[in-house]
């Protein structure tokens, strides 16, 4: 088999299996471990998957600007939303950062509550800012265009000054060994500061994020509280991805 061959036959094998394992690949395609690997480096080089011990696994395919992922998957982001909205209560310090289903989530804030919303999303500060009921508060930083927001030293200062109830991490894949990932480097340590500066972690998991992976890690699943997933998605989450050890509730 040529090694274009191969390629396609490892991309086509992690569309189907969401992740490949070296030892067992490279008896399927009768090449040594070492031609694998290499095979699995250039894939990865090319951005088409993510390496990781002992082989490597999908990602998500989806744009990474934000104006290309807004019309997808909007009736499965408003079902997440609805889900995730009763958790919060009167008074509550929210942190929401971006992505097209935290936006979907600022919508959907009740209007008969009391919440202060700390966010570093220019879209999530359009949608809020004639909300009488909520105390908006923006992060401002090094912009980052294509996912409209702040990243940087001055958002990650900023938030020294509070300790948020509620973070609202938009994750761009998640993978019940890698966690929650971002492609850029930046964006994810703005991220990995929310998730010191708040007490309970929630995540949104649409169905094209899950068992996917970019390179850099913004928490483990051990870390959130809350993985909003579609309600015939939860069974199958808690039983493969969650062990004793976790806190983290599937909802």
């Amino acid at each position: 088999m040529l090694k274009e061959e191969r390629h396609q036959y490892i991309l086509k094998k992690l569309k189907q299996d969401y992740r490949v394992q070296v030892t067992m690949l490279s008896e399927e395609l009768l090449i040594s471990d070492d031609t694998l690997r290499r095979d699995l480096a250039e894939l990865n080089k090319l951005g088409l998957l993510t390496r990781v011990h002992g082989g490597a696994i999908a990602k998500s395919g989806i744009p990474v600007e934000f104006t290309k992922r807004l019309d997808t998957g909007i009736p499965e982001k408003q079902e997440l939303a609805k889900k995730a909205i009763p958790l919060f209560s009167e008074n509550d310090i929210i942190l929401i950062d971006g992505g097209t289903s935290n936006l979907e989530l600022a919508r959907q804030l009740p209007n008969d509550i009391h919440l202060t919303i700390y966010t570093n999303s220019f879209p999530v500060v359009n949608e809020l800012i004639d909300r009488e009921s909520i105390d908006l508060m923006f992060l401002g930083g090094n912009v980052f265009p294509s996912s409209r927001i702040t990243t940087g030293v001055p958002v990650i200062k900023a938030l020294q000054t509070f300790t948020a109830d509620w973070y609202v991490l938009g994750a761009s894949n998640i993978h019940p060994e890698k966690g929650t990932t971002d492609p850029n480097r930046e964006e994810a340590f703005t991220k990995i500061a929310m998730t010191e500066r708040s007490k309970q972690i929630l995540v949104l998991g649409d169905s094209y994020k899950l068992n996917t992976a970019e390179t850099y890690t913004t928490a483990q699943l051990s870390h959130i509280d809350y993985l909003i997933v579609k309600d015939e998605q939860v069974h199958q989450i808690k039983s493969t991805w969650l062990n004793d050890a976790m806190h983290c509730t599937v909802i």
